[in-house]
């Protein structure tokens, strides 16, 4: 028999072994563990390394897009500012259709140019620039430039801008003479004056710069009572006296240049008519209508007489020169009528933009008078919104008749006697009266009399204008300016001072232009 000694230890020296096996495979296990543990944490590295190297390129890449952005939108500036040197030099002007210099004949108004770096002459892109020149609907130069920089991402920016001069007609009154802003001391004056001599003024319902190379001044009008401007009004701060000259010549139409424009394809150039060397009786009657259309007739004659109800006016519808009829016409598609004689005009509720130029100075030996434009009705527009504008630029007076507004005087048949006294006239334009002046013919005949006379835009008159005078004329007033004829004025209307940007808009990538 065994020892009871020995039987136990021999159980327990099989635990022990036992239990070694165990620790041994346990200890294996571990390091299949950490190794793959390892390869997971190399795994996430090279991971994470790849992320980090992909958004590095990424950003590399905005960056790079970015900068091309940024710099395409310069060089598109560039090209635009080059197009303001153009045209204020005058390399690209009215003249030559706004045309670039340099560009091909095929298409005059496009060029594509590289822009260079103006310090070491290296090429940092190009700009492509397309020039659209004023219509009849849009006064100013159109400017189109799309500028590409040589970056790797190629990322081109388009803008458009409208470039102009300001039309001389920011000024609700503008004269070479002295004149009179007559009262009473409510009477509206609303825009920007200005006389190179001295300005009289009997009203304080001002609410612009009333400037004078001379003196302004205020007095007791004892012809018709209206007290002088107190000298605690509050309008008074307005008024600046030893304001520089306005050179007129700069403000007055270039007439030659405007008949050429009538001359072109969508334009109406009507000629002298008179049965005279110089007949100032007669001429053409234009009636503008609705709708953009005008109508034609011949005047054989007027008179005009201090009572009411103030002269007449004798139309004709025959005798038209060979191929001119009375119409009705449309608006011509350059919105400029330029007649070689006198002119006749009204309109009333009327659209679209019209400019009537009038001057014999083109006209045979003899006949080379200058000429007048008379408003004998109301000329108002439909809306005023900056959409309408009528523009008319006499080479001599802007002549209101004493018979204007003509057909409105009321007739007693029982005394057989007119009554104008409660007659209004209402004249929306811009005027230019280039050698002459804007006057009332009533007052050079002593009358008749009306009531109202509102002016709405803008009136430039060489000479010393007036509404009133003695009996005849219009016994009250209004001039008010038409704010859109600054940047906006009627076709083909002249301007003063240089070029600039009036506005301008970066367009989407659809419209960018191409070499």
């Amino acid at each position: 028999m065994r020892p009871v000694g020995s039987e136990d230890r021999g159980p327990i020296r099989g635990r022990w072994t036992k239990g070694r096996d165990n620790r041994l495979h346990n200890r294996g296990d571990e390091q299949g563990y950490v190794l793959i543990l390892g390869m997971l944490v190399v795994f996430t590295l090279l991971l994470l390394g790849s992320v980090v190297l992909a958004q590095v390129q990424t950003n590399q890449q905005h960056v790079q897009r970015d900068r091309s952005y940024t710099q395409s939108l310069a060089i598109a500036e560039a090209g635009l500012n080059q197009y303001l040197w153009m045209v204020a030099t005058g390399v690209s002007s009215e003249h030559e259709g706004f045309a670039i210099p340099g560009a091909p004949t095929s298409s005059p108004r496009k060029m594509t140019f590289l822009y260079e770096d103006p310090y070491d002459g290296t090429i940092q892109g190009h700009y492509t620039m397309e020039v659209t020149p004023p219509t009849s609907r849009e006064p100013n130069v159109t400017v189109k430039v799309t500028g590409v920089s040589n970056q790797p991402v190629e990322q081109s920016r388009t803008i458009s801008a409208r470039v102009g001069r300001p039309s001389f007609s920011e000024y609700i009154m503008l004269t070479d003479k002295e004149f009179y802003i007559g009262g009473p001391l409510t009477r509206q004056w609303h825009g920007k004056t200005h006389s190179n001599e001295r300005i009289r003024i009997a009203t304080e319902n001002i609410i612009d710069l009333v400037t004078s190379a001379g003196d302004i001044y205020t007095q007791y009008d004892s012809t018709y009572g209206w007290p002088a401007v107190p000298a605690n009004s509050e309008s008074r701060k307005l008024w600046k006296t030893g304001q520089p000259k306005i050179d007129f010549n700069t403000v007055t139409a270039d007439l030659k240049r405007l008949s050429d424009i009538s001359q072109e394809s969508g334009g109406v150039n009507l000629p002298y008519t008179t049965t005279k060397a110089h007949n100032e009786k007669q001429g053409w009657y234009i009636k503008l209508l609705p709708n953009e259309k005008y109508e034609l007739r011949l005047v054989t004659n007027e008179s005009e007489v201090s009572t009411a109800p103030g002269g007449s006016l004798t139309l004709s519808e025959t005798g038209f020169p060979a191929g001119i009829s009375k119409g009705p016409h449309d608006y011509p598609e350059n919105g400029l009528i330029y007649v070689n004689d006198n002119v006749w005009i009204e309109g009333a509720d009327l659209s679209g933009r019209i400019t009537v130029a009038s001057s014999g100075q083109l006209n045979p030996s003899g006949k080379t008078a200058a000429t007048c434009i008379h408003v004998v009705g109301d000329l108002t527009y439909a809306v005023k919104d900056g959409t309408v504008a009528v523009g008319l630029i006499a080479q001599s007076n802007l002549e209101i008749p004493s018979y204007a507004p003509l057909g409105k005087g009321v007739y007693n048949p029982k005394t057989k006697t007119w009554n104008v006294r409660d007659v209004s006239m209402e004249i929306n334009c811009a005027v230019i009266a280039q050698k002459g002046k804007e006057f009332v013919r009533a007052a050079d005949v002593g009358g008749p009399l009306r009531e109202m006379l509102t002016i709405f835009g803008s009136v430039s008159s060489c000479l010393g204008p007036y509404r009133l005078k003695g009996s005849g004329g219009f016994a009250s007033g209004a001039n008010l300016y038409d704010t859109f004829l600054l940047h906006n004025p009627p076709p083909h209307f002249p301007t003063i001072g240089t070029y600039q940007i009036l506005d301008w808009q970066e367009l989407p990538l659809s419209q960018a232009l191409t070499p």
